[in-house]
């Protein structure tokens, strides 16, 4: 085998998840991962330091792995039982729980945080203190850069690790790692879609010119109005730190983002939005619970936490102790969360925005979003000055006329 041949390690893009794991698994560090016209990173191979060894190609799980058509084993309704780390949480707190039990045994987690630069990167943990890094949705790529390199030394030494992150994150770092250590827990989450961190870079930039400070943090599931999509950003300005919300559609990436208009190629195919989940654990949002389990109080946030293997039944008393859970079933689950049965539908609209960020970066998307929603955003900020009380009263009058009628 020529190392020409391994200047392109797939076909089409859309074989590629990004997942790093033939960076990790390259002894000779001949692989990067350099981002493409679109801000998406893809695996390059230096020839002058690459020895044709083969490993890269042969760790691909997204090429070559194989997903099962299983479902988990059980399936639960999971709330924190602590108000705090409840309220810092996205959805119910059930990473932070299963990040305890492993910290209680003096374990690394390893998840998504921001850099100094808001860059999206993986990092390991040892402490609860620095637990709040990796707790939020983050809805970009993350960078796994070297981390299952450093995860497996953490194993061969003996260490418990908890590995966080998307589905194809997990199968990359299974297949780079071959061995299943007893002292590993994996959890993956349920993953629309990743837009590249490059784009998520230039609304950023979008921010702090809008703002004229410097954002310290962007925060897409915010609970300060109650669980639900509301963002906020938090930001210095002239030596002050401030915060402000920010409504998913005043936002140009928060709207193309729940609108799967801006993700990877591999996403719309991906191979493991399904029953067939890649962790010990599967977590996410329990949307729809409120036709599933009505008798729920939902107001604070709510995880649902598949369970997808026996190493992770074994926990299930050790977080009863972080978690109040109750039995769901995963048909309930898939319901309103559509990437337990199928992957993100590929916008039509995604390479004309692309097309336009390529050719006039942040500024042209901001500027096309905003004229296109100017008139959704106007309606939205005069609904949220009318008082509370009176939309009641509105409400209650449309039903009364409704029921006249009949």
């Amino acid at each position: 085998m020529k190392a020409r041949d391994f200047m392109i390690l797939y076909n089409d893009k859309k074989e590629c998840s990004g997942c790093a794991a033939c960076l990790n698994i390259c002894a000779k560090q001949a692989i990067t991962m350099q981002p493409d016209e679109d801000g998406f990173i893809y695996p390059t191979v230096n020839d002058n330091l690459c020895i044709e060894c083969g490993h890269c190609r042969t760790v691909c799980a997204f090429q070559i792995g194989v997903v099962t058509a299983d479902v988990p084993l059980a399936t639960y309704v999971a709330i924190n039982k602590n108000q705090s780390v409840l309220a810092a949480s996205s959805s119910g707190g059930a990473f932070a729980a299963l990040a305890s039990i492993i910290f209680e045994q003096n374990g690394v987690v390893f998840g998504c945080t921001y850099n100094s630069d808001m860059e999206p990167m993986h990092i390991g943990i040892d402490n609860l203190t620095d637990m709040k890094k990796l707790q939020g949705s983050k809805y970009v790529q993350s960078n796994i850069n070297h981390t299952y390199l450093e995860a497996k030394k953490y194993l061969e030494l003996g260490n418990r690790v908890l590995f966080t992150g998307a589905p194809c994150q997990i199968a990359g770092l299974k297949s780079y790692l071959r061995t299943d250590y007893e002292n590993l827990i994996t959890a993956d989450i349920i993953c629309h879609g990743v837009p590249s961190a490059e784009f998520f870079k230039g609304y950023i930039k979008h921010l702090e010119a809008k703002l004229k400070g410097k954002v310290i943090d962007f925060r897409f599931r915010d609970k300060e109005k109650g669980w639900g999509l509301m963002g906020k950003i938090i930001y210095i300005k002239n030596g002050v730190v401030l915060e402000q919300l920010i409504p998913p559609i005043t936002s140009y990436y928060y709207s193309c983002f729940l609108k799967g208009e801006i993700y990877r190629e591999s996403c719309y195919d991906c191979k493991y939005a399904g029953g067939g989940r890649q962790g010990d654990f599967t977590m996410g949002d329990y949307w729809g619970i409120e036709k599933s389990h009505p008798e729920i109080d939902i107001k604070n946030g709510i995880s649902v936490l598949l369970v997808n293997s026996a190493k992770g039944i074994k926990l299930i008393e050790k977080l009863e102790k972080h978690l109040t859970l109750v039995h769901s079933t995963f048909e309930q689950a898939r319901v309103h969360n559509e990437q337990l049965r199928q992957p993100t539908k590929r916008s039509e609209k995604r390479a004309a925005i692309l097309k336009i960020w390529r050719e006039g970066g942040y500024q042209a998307i901001a500027d096309r979003y905003y004229r296109l929603n100017r008139r959704k955003m106007i309606s939205y900020r005069i609904k949220k000055l009318i008082p509370p009380r009176v939309k009641e009263l509105v409400k209650l009058i449309m039903i009364k006329e409704s029921l006249d009628k009949r």
